[in-house]
């Protein structure tokens, strides 16, 4: 076994050689790659604004009962130079924290990788007092936030998002990934252009869109509408439940699929006169004693709604 361990890699180097005229070759056998860890401690008086960005990995945040920030910066890379040109900046004024975390460019870790291949990230793990302002933006990795009251912002290119138990202004986008809110509340604005969205919560006002993948809303007790809802997919379905004390004016309509209920407020008859095709693809209703548009939309899909 010894050998042929020895011929693996021996061939390896073989093609490294061959192809080194046309770019820079690296062989790695390192399946961890090199991994960096530092800690920062901020001390805040009041609400902190809390500032995140990494070029690439993910950003864990959770609260915490203590008047400060503290944030752990987590580099790994195949090699110590490439975890060295992770670049750090730390800044505190006053109750506003600044966390950008920047990486190599691309000609330092191009060229033809043989074996294990890690590229540069980096990770950030964060705890912050439980009120604070947020926003929190990765390159490419996943985000996930806990237990944080206030106004969040959430961004990230390509990876997923998670929230739970958070409350207030609650912004998400992702370009690449699914979304998933657990008890939640308060004003929400949810967005991917590729991804599901799953909620459960009691918002006040509520965007959810995706351009491809399915939309799952449970809405808790005692909500109510201070604005016009809005949620839509390109394709996918929707299944939206609603409290049966729910009010609002309900408008929904697929482009190529069904709406269908089993709520208690929406009735499934058709009216006089009514084309029974054109019924399946829109229902409008006034759910309790009406009020805000909570509007409904599928551009392939089925829409669902219950209680």
């Amino acid at each position: 076994m010894q050998v042929y361990r020895w011929v693996g890699v021996t061939s390896r180097l073989v093609m490294c050689a061959a192809a080194v005229s046309l770019a820079a070759c690296e062989v790695n056998l390192n399946s961890e790659g090199i991994v960096s860890r530092e800690t920062k401690s901020f001390k805040v008086a009041g609400t902190p604004d809390v500032q995140l960005e990494t070029f690439d990995g993910a950003i864990e945040v959770h609260s915490w009962d203590r008047n400060e920030v503290e944030v752990e910066i987590e580099r790994r890379a195949m090699e110590q130079t490439l975890v060295d040109q992770i670049k750090v900046v730390a800044e505190q004024q006053g109750d506003r924290i600044v966390i950008k975390v920047t990486g190599p460019s691309d000609r330092d870790f191009g060229g033809i990788q043989i074996g294990m291949h890690i590229s540069p990230t980096a990770r950030l793990r964060v705890a912050v007092p439980r009120q604070s302002q947020l926003a929190a933006k990765s390159g490419d990795g996943s985000i996930t936030v806990e237990d944080v009251n206030g106004t969040i912002a959430i961004t990230t290119s390509d990876g997923s998002v998670r929230g739970n138990r958070l409350a207030g202004n609650i912004t998400v986008r992702s370009g690449d990934g699914s979304i998933r809110m657990d008890r939640v509340e308060g004003k929400l604005d949810l967005e991917t252009e590729d991804g599901s969205i799953g909620l459960e919560a009691k918002p006040s006002a509520l965007r959810a869109r995706t351009a491809d993948g399915a939309i799952r809303l449970e809405i808790q007790p005692d909500s109510a509408m201070t604005e016009d809802w809005d949620i839509q997919t390109a394709d996918g379905s929707v299944t939206l439940t609603l409290p049966s004390g729910f009010n609002g004016q309900l408008d929904a309509e697929t482009r190529d699929g069904a709406v269908r209920s089993r709520h208690p407020g929406v009735s499934n008859e058709a009216r006089e006169g009514e084309d029974r095709d054109e019924r399946r693809r829109t229902l409008k209703a006034t759910l309790g004693t009406g009020g805000r548009v909570l509007k409904v939309r599928s551009g392939d899909g089925t829409i669902r709604i219950e209680d």
